[in-house]
């Protein structure tokens, strides 16, 4: 009867130990992964012409349904945007063309919108033909969106779990 009662408390420390101790340990943040664009990138100003030459276009390559696209270059600030896969499974190569593509439009429209140093047309730019700067939000400058391509994606799953997409954007 003692032994069966000595178990029985084994037991009962045991558990409580184990609800009150952390077992598992704290998450880490996951390898980046880059999803590469070939044939010279995918144009951000032509939303169709891009998902048109897409190579398996409908291959899942974040298994994420959230995430936070962030916006760089050309920005003097860059643009953190919160994005959500059509499917619980995560994202397919073309969404995530298609919402680089439409939240560029939008930044370049943002900071239209708010600049008060507007962007010259190219007839008044000197040789190089480059943007000038704007004072707007994002604070644009040298590259038009039509000049601009996205040749790769980069992803990580952050410690916090936050899935984060950085652009690889060139002129």
């Amino acid at each position: 009867m003692s032994t069966a009662l000595l178990i029985l408390l084994a037991l009962v420390a045991t558990w409580w130990l184990i609800t009150r101790m952390r077992v598992t340990p704290s998450p880490v943040a996951m390898i980046v992964q880059r999803i590469h664009f070939p044939d010279g990138g995918v144009r951000l100003s032509d939303v169709e012409g891009s998902l048109a030459k897409l190579r398996n276009p409908e291959e899942i390559v974040i298994p994420f349904e959230h995430a936070v696209l962030v916006i760089a270059f050309p920005l003097t600030t860059p643009a953190s945007i919160a994005i959500s896969a059509a499917f619980a499974v995560g994202f397919t190569r073309a969404e995530l063309v298609r919402a680089a593509c439409e939240e560029y439009a939008n930044v370049y429209e943002a900071e239209e919108a708010t600049a008060t140093h507007k962007t010259l047309p190219v007839e008044e730019r000197g040789t190089l033909k480059n943007r000038n700067r704007t004072d707007g939000v994002y604070g644009i400058y040298g590259h038009d969106l039509d000049r601009l391509v996205l040749t790769a994606m980069r992803w990580t799953r952050e410690s916090d779990g936050t899935i984060k997409i950085e652009l690889h954007v060139e002129s």
